[in-house]
């Protein structure tokens, strides 16, 4: 069973150690993390802290997808989440130290100075920046990016299901009742995880550190679908399943009356042709119709103008 370090009580000198680096598919390094007492991953459980939801991510590409989410640090003074944030803190400056000692094996240059690891580091907690100066404002609480390993449909951690349970320690994900990571871990949920360390990634000139979601314990959102919350009385139970009395019978019929407004006839309407039953001849037909359209139409004068011969 896997060996796992409390986030609060871990210790940056005695808790893990580097691996070799090596080259990956991507022509990029990875150098392993591990933990140091039993040369395994390292996994570190976390306090129970709010996060702002899944992230759902799709290569414009390739099409595929990636999942992450980020623990938020509290504001307010909690003492294991302030003890976890101080050796994250911790670790990150121990491994931008230990990248100038080891520049060359792991980036590949002869030397580095503390200004150039700053440049080539992606943080591992993102501090929100001041709207005012779009500095960093490192007197704000952080988050830490967890990623949510997903392939083939799956969400995984390494060759482990990633799980999720409820506070009663109750199976949620992956169940049969098809929940999602995304609906069970919404935004405003305070979950406590089990992360894995992915080790140091060294891509395009920069380098970082990677989290994963191995486990989390998440309380679901109160929600009224799916489920009757209408309660009934014994009284209202015998009234649904009795037999319906027929009692429209009783009932007089309902006389429909029809409503029917005759429009007198105008005078200026045009004769009904097939109500009189007989054909007229169609040179006949065309000229009733010419004068019927000259004498609906008002009466203009019309004023001719006759062309002088110059």
């Amino acid at each position: 069973m896997a060996t796992i370090v409390s986030g609060s009580a871990f210790n940056v000198n005695t808790d893990y150690v580097y691996t070799k680096p090596k080259i990956n598919a991507n022509n990029g390094k990875s150098i392993g993390i591990l933990n140091k007492h039993n040369m395994k991953s390292l996994y570190i459980s976390t306090p129970l802290m709010l996060t702002w939801g899944v992230n759902e991510w799709s290569d414009d590409k390739t099409g595929k997808k990636s999942f992450d989410l980020a623990l938020q640090f509290p504001s307010e003074e909690n003492s294991e989440c302030s003890a976890f944030l101080k050796n994250m803190q911790e670790l990150e400056m121990r491994i931008k130290s230990d990248v100038i000692t080891n520049c060359k094996e792991w980036l590949g240059k002869p030397k580095m100075s503390s200004d150039a690891v700053d440049a080539l580091w992606s943080p591992m907690l993102k501090y929100p920046k001041d709207k005012a100066s779009d500095e960093f404002d490192y007197s704000r609480a952080p988050t830490l990016k967890v990623k949510l390993g997903y392939w083939e449909g799956k969400f995984k951690c390494g060759s482990d299901d990633i799980t999720i349970y409820n506070e009663t320690q109750e199976l949620l994900f992956p169940n049969d009742d098809n929940n999602s990571i995304i609906g069970l871990i919404a935004k405003g949920s305070n979950i406590a995880t089990i992360i894995q360390c992915g080790g140091i990634w060294v891509a395009n000139g920069k380098f970082g550190v990677t989290w994963k979601l191995l486990q989390a314990v998440v309380k679901p959102r109160t929600t009224l679908s799916g489920k009757c919350h209408i309660v009934l009385s014994e009284k209202d139970k015998e009234k649904l399943v009795a037999p319906l009395d027929d009692e429209d019978d009783d009932d007089e019929p309902v006389k429909m009356v029809s409503s029917v407004t005759e429009v007198p006839d105008s005078d200026d309407d045009e004769p009904n042709v097939k109500d009189e039953h007989k054909e007229e001849p169609k040179e006949q037909v065309k000229e009733e119709a010419k004068q019927v359209e000259v004498e609906d139409a008002p009466k203009k004068k019309r004023i001719v103008k006759k062309k002088s011969d110059e």
